[in-house]
């Protein structure tokens, strides 16, 4: 019987959701972490989850010895509470297992493709939630409508699936493991290279992801993407396809922005759903799509789905606007592919017209950037100033740098201005003295650039009043 639950890489935001759920199943709980930090050491202290900064194998005795260990990816291999854990014959499971213990008995959702993941498996939980379905999730992000980043529910579990490596142990992506009822890939195009080398390796486990799909299942892929459609004939399963193709099953057709609104129309055959979503973009109304689809076939209410979309409020940091001071506004956002900073700074332009776009960027990781570096060339199309930080090192620590933000400028030129700068602390220096009345400051960075979008705010709140 399990008792005590110590987590590796507690701070991440899957692990600690997972950590929450074992406090509230009454287990004692602790863990550790080599970047602990607030907001979420807060919320564990808050559980009554005992933690510590820095991994060490006196940590797996320090609230006594626990009955199971649950390692989360980012754990490096090298890491010496894992090792010791592992020498002394601890049982231990990857984060995504102890989910799947946790759901068993559940009626399992995946959303699954590079993009749009975070935001597709929100709008599926809010929906669900909506119609009264008490679902469960794990979110790669705080939702602002659900609150936390995991909940167990006792309805469908909604998994965002990571195609990400599993533990240090295990290689395979985490969606293979969910092995669910109904499941959707938004987007297939080469990520994580420092994992998958080449497209080809990328898009294998999502062949397979197909190819094992429960015969009475649901595959729902974006018409879209030549690869998502390709994956079809890999199905085992019933496959059904959105996006705003003339091939769509369910075929999208954009409205326009208005009131900081977008409007849209899903067409499926007679049938036409008249929707409105908060977020701007094409690819906004695509997620949406592919949440309503998933949503109904996890048994939600179709029109009910739809009208739970008007108020949604998505994750954090995805299109999130955190205020507007002097004309100015500040819309912070998690992109950080080449793709993701193409179709937000689209978006933004969307909603807001005739602006002048200032878009502020860190590359994440050497591996993506150098590979991706040529996809930079149109990923700043839409903006008229950029501003990149340096790239952020996050797993790839300590590595040997291949490439830099000022090789990313080069691409990213085409005759606007881009200036590359030190520090977040220069980029707020810069931006503010840059910043006029209209502008749209948008943030494009995985880890927040030191919560410049916050720093921004506050800076031209000091300056609106000199």
């Amino acid at each position: 019987m399990t008792e005590h639950v110590h987590f590796l890489g507690i701070c991440g935001y899957a692990v600690s959701g997972a950590a929450l759920l074992a406090r509230e199943q009454g287990w004692r709980v602790s863990g550790s972490d080599d970047q602990a930090y607030p907001p979420t050491t807060d919320s564990l202290t808050a559980a009554g989850v005992d933690w510590v900064d820095g991994s060490d194998p006196a940590n797996l005795e320090r609230w006594g010895v626990p009955d199971l260990v649950v390692v989360g990816n980012q754990t490096r291999a090298s890491n010496p509470e894992w090792l010791a854990a592992r020498e002394r014959g601890l049982a231990t499971l990857s984060e995504i297992e102890f989910y799947l213990r946790l759901t068993s008995d559940r009626v399992r959702i995946a959303v699954c493709g590079t993009h749009g993941k975070t935001t597709t498996s929100s709008l599926l939980a809010h929906m669900l939630d909506a119609c009264g379905m008490d679902p469960g999730f794990r979110l790669g992000s705080t939702s602002l409508d659900l609150g936390g980043t995991a909940r167990l529910g006792s309805g469908p579990f909604v998994f965002e699936g990571d195609e990400y490596s599993t533990a240090p142990w295990d290689r395979r992506p985490k969606f293979l493991h969910i092995h669910p009822q109904a499941a959707c890939v938004t987007r297939l195009e080469l990520d994580h290279p420092d994992i998958y080398p080449t497209l080809d390796a990328y898009r294998a486990p999502f062949v397979e992801l197909a190819q094992t799909m429960p015969e009475g299942g649901l595959l729902v892929l974006c018409a879209d993407d030549p690869e998502c459609v390709a994956l079809a004939r890999h199905a085992s399963c019933r496959v059904t396809t959105y996006g705003r193709a003339e091939t769509a099953d369910w075929r999208v057709e954009l409205g326009g922005d208005a009131g900081n609104i977008q409007h849209f129309t899903i067409i499926h055959g007679d049938e036409v759903h008249a929707t409105a979503l908060t977020f701007p973009g094409t690819h906004s109304a695509l997620n949406a799509t592919a949440a309503l689809l998933l949503a109904v076939a996890g048994g939600a209410p179709l029109q009910r789905c739809i009208d739970a979309c008007a108020g949604f409020r998505g994750p954090a940091r995805r299109f999130e606007v955190l205020g507007a001071v002097g004309g100015i506004t500040v819309v912070d956002d998690y992109a950080h592919h080449p793709t993701e900073v193409e179709v937000t700074i689209a978006a933004a332009r969307q909603r807001y017209p005739g602006r002048r776009i200032v878009a502020i960027h860190t590359p994440h990781t050497y591996s993506r950037t150098y590979t991706l570096l040529d996809d930079y060339a149109r990923s700043f199309t839409g903006a008229d100033v950029v501003v990149l930080g340096p790239i952020e090192e996050a797993r790839e620590r300590g590595m040997a740098a291949t490439v830099s933000s000022h090789d990313v400028a080069a691409k990213a030129g085409d005759g606007r201005p881009v200036h590359v700068v030190a520090s977040s602390a220069e980029a707020v220096e810069l931006i503010t003295r840059l910043a006029r009345s209209g502008d749209v400051l948008l943030v494009l960075s995985l880890g927040g650039f030191d919560k410049i979008a916050q720093r921004l705010v506050a800076a031209l709140e000091v300056a609106h009043v000199h």
